[in-house]
């Protein structure tokens, strides 16, 4: 029997010494994928045949990084007296600043940029439809087309400033992660909310799921440039924590929205949610009460509702079914949704699709064309009728730099340095909260 237990162990161990060296002999093979700025962004690991295993490197490491020209943040803490103190990004090393007031001035690369402290109250979330308003959503850090679009649609002028008038934007979630300028599109929607509200009109931020998992620190889908700029300016967690000014902004935004007898949120009405008898305003004050102190307390039906498979965030039905979960949605439940919730229609993102689509006889507006080959549309509602027009204004999301490669060197302290952080973020990540 001993003699037994003693040929398995030194099986187990001979085993383990095999994958351990076939795992460095792979490993002292593999290359290192970077931006053309020189952030990593991908692990390499060859694999027979020719082809590779990629693992993301979460990490925010890089070699010799400059990104000319890159602002990222500011990150603003505000107290109650009025005093701040802020940090951002620019181009190769964060800096920092501390003042006094509703303005911060700062400079990078030679450019002025402004950004105004104290936001506009967030939108009643229930309210009448006003005369004009425009739909867009899953914006994902794309700063670029974001100008371009507001300008096109007359929402703002040649500077940049509000001139909507009295007209409402939605913009239906997803402004954070895959693109790179996360924080210019925050910084640019909380600027123009404030413009909006003077004008006597307003600009609704409706929660996706990618804003909720930037809020709690999951950078799993950002930029790996916009990563590595939060991770030197002490960590994605932080960047976006309670007690900051674009965080908090975030955490009192509505996950839905409802204006005159048409629903706006950011996935879906599943049956589930439907037949739960929820309403608007507990399921956005469920959302706040989560950003405030967790789970604890809050109606767990609640929550499902809003992060679950099936809640307002994620669910795709009234698009596509969801192998092993769900299907299309039907005409009845759609209609059961609409009952549930006293409206005439709801308009979704979250699942892209070629056009921006009036689904179920027009009871369902699906908006998420956010790809290189989908239209360029928006919706309109005019005196509560929904329009599709055209804005001639691409997303342009691919990036035309190819990325740098050169191969690992496990004899260097950076290389190895790499590795450890690499590992230590994929087991901070993993040990999230998911979905809630």
């Amino acid at each position: 029997m001993r003699k037994s237990v003693k040929r398995l162990v030194k099986a187990v161990v001979a085993c383990t010494v095999l994958c351990v060296g076939v795992g460095l002999m792979l490993l002292a093979t593999a290359e290192v994928e970077s931006t053309p700025h020189g952030v990593h962004k991908r692990l390499l690991i060859p694999l027979p045949g020719g082809s590779a295993i990629g693992f993301p490197i979460y990490s925010g490491t890089g070699d010799a990084v400059r990104i000319p020209g890159f602002l990222d943040g500011p990150i603003v803490v505000r107290t109650p007296a009025g005093d701040w103190a802020a940090h951002w990004f620019c181009e190769d090393r964060v800096h920092r600043a501390t003042g006094r007031g509703d303005l911060l001035e700062l400079q990078c690369a030679g450019a002025r940029h402004a950004f105004p402290l104290i936001g506009a109250p967030a939108p009643e979330p229930m309210a009448p439809m006003p005369a004009k308003l425009a739909v867009i959503s899953d914006l994902e850090g794309n700063r670029r087309f974001l100008d371009a679009a507001l300008t096109r649609l007359g929402i703002v002028d040649a500077e940049g400033r509000w001139r909507y008038g009295d007209g409402h934007l939605v913009v239906l979630g997803d402004s954070v992660d895959r693109g790179r300028d996360v924080f210019a599109v925050l910084w640019r929607l909380h600027g123009l909310a404030q413009q909006a509200h003077a004008a006597g009109g307003a600009v609704h931020i409706v929660l996706g799921n990618h804003e909720q998992y930037a809020l709690r620190g999951n950078f799993s889908r950002a930029h790996p440039e916009h990563r590595h700029a939060m991770m030197m300016a002490g960590g994605y967690a932080n960047a976006l924590a309670e007690g900051t000014v674009i965080g908090d902004w975030l955490r009192a935004q509505p996950v839905a929205l409802k204006l005159g007898n048409t629903v706006f949120v950011h996935g879906g009405i599943s049956p589930r949610v439907a037949e739960a008898a929820l309403t608007i305003p507990a399921m956005n004050a469920a959302s706040h009460a989560y950003w405030r102190r967790g789970s604890n307390g809050i109606d767990p039906a609640l929550l499902e509702s809003i992060f679950g498979s099936e809640g307002l965030t994620q669910y795709r039905g009234y698009v596509a079914g969801v192998p092993d979960s769900y299907p299309v949605a039907t005409r009845a439940q759609v209609d059961a949704a609409l009952a549930a919730f006293a409206a005439d229609r709801i308009v979704v993102a979250h699942t892209l699709v070629e056009r921006v689509e009036a689904l179920h006889d027009g009871r369902v507006y699906a908006v998420d064309v956010n790809s290189e080959t989908a239209r360029p549309e928006v919706l309109l509602f005019e005196n509560g009728r929904p329009r599709v027009i055209d804005i001639g204004v691409p997303r342009a999301i691919a990036d035309p730099a190819p990325p740098a490669l050169r191969d690992i060197e496990l004899s260097s302290p950076a290389d190895r340095a790499m590795l450890g952080s690499m590992y230590r973020e994929m087991r901070r990540m993993s040990g999230l909260p998911h979905p809630y």
